[in-house]
């Protein structure tokens, strides 16, 4: 429940009063002058404080006033600078983001007491959702998936399941010792050896047959190899990684204003020296990466503003795409 500033400032002031004094019982009408408020209101406070921070308010008819039962400050006394709370409180927002993964509902209670007591300290703020918009993150089917997929890389055991390809008729089951969940353009992937092929493989947790994930307890015993997934993936965009294909200088050619979108949001990373020409006519850029369907679909989806200049069977693949898309719109 969003905090509107007034009512931020009569919690704060209420808090502090309660703080105050050992924690002597405060009169409603000590409270009342304080706030500026009727007794209407000031129980609406109280009772907001109780439900939504679980404030321990009482009231002691001997002593004619509320007090916390319980030492209590709804301020959260940390040496945090206007600046951390800022950073503090976009932290929250994206984490909010996640809550639906279930890998995350465990912290989703924690992420709201966070969320409240950023809001109470952050005072005179608005609420981050009125000027914080993320671009929606889509229910992803296969997330179920990720907590216990994670459970078993840390318990380092073998795991077995039904997958079924997009374009498989029927599923065929499989024995992974997995190495590494992925997560790529709301997709979650699942980076594994399988145990019975000696072979390091990719699979998408949306194509996993329900109720078919289990941990293997009939796995043979191998010698798993060492996985480095930043050396895996360096040179790739996305998670298709064709091991027998080297790496090659893809050249792009952009306008000048197209070339600054390009640097400042990448998508793959590229050093100062790669840049080729930066001038009023070109920005020239060179990655070198492994050509995949995922790269052709990034550059098509650039369209008109970006031209690959090499290597030649880039080009060729992509003129293909782009004139087979053409063609979807022929009379």
């Amino acid at each position: 429940m969003p905090i509107v500033k007034n009512r931020l400032d009569r919690l704060q002031k209420i808090n502090g009063r309660l703080n105050r004094w050992g924690g002597r019982p405060v009169s409603k009408e000590e409270l009342m002058r304080l706030c500026g408020v009727s007794e209407r209101t000031l129980k609406e406070d109280l009772q907001f404080m109780r439900d939504e921070y679980d404030a321990p308010i009482v009231y002691r008819r001997s002593e004619g006033g509320y007090c916390y039962q319980t030492p209590f400050d709804m301020a959260i006394q940390l040496p945090f600078s206007h600046e951390e709370l800022a950073a503090l409180e976009t932290a929250v927002a994206t984490l909010n983001q996640f809550k639906e993964l279930a890998m995350f509902r465990d912290l989703e209670g924690l992420v709201d007491k966070l969320e409240k007591a950023v809001r109470f300290r952050f005072s005179g703020s608005a609420d981050y959702r009125h000027y914080l918009h993320f671009e929606s993150v889509p229910y992803s089917r296969g997330s179920e998936y990720v907590a216990f997929l994670l459970q078993a890389i840390r318990d380092e055991t073998v795991v077995t399941f039904s997958h079924q390809k997009f374009d498989a008729p029927t599923p065929s089951t499989h024995r992974v010792f997995p190495y590494l969940i992925k997560e790529h353009r709301n997709r979650w992937y699942l980076i594994g050896y399988q145990v019975d092929y000696g072979l390091l493989r990719v699979f998408g947790l949306d194509r996993i047959v329900p109720g078919s994930l289990a941990v293997d307890q009939t796995a043979p015993h191998v010698v798993i190899p060492d996985f480095d997934a930043d050396s895996y993936f360096r040179h790739s965009l996305g998670v298709a990684v064709y091991e027998d294909q080297e790496p090659e200088a893809v050249v792009l050619s952009f306008s000048p204003q197209q070339g600054r979108y390009f640097r400042a949001q990448p998508f793959f990373p590229f050093a100062e020296d790669d840049v080729l020409c930066d001038t009023e006519l070109e920005c020239r850029i060179r990655l070198r990466m492994i050509i995949n369907k995922e790269l052709v679909y990034e550059l098509a989806r650039l369209g008109p503003a970006v031209k690959v200049l090499s290597p030649p069977h880039l080009v060729a693949q992509l003129k293909t795409y782009l004139q087979e898309s053409l063609q979807q719109y022929a009379d």
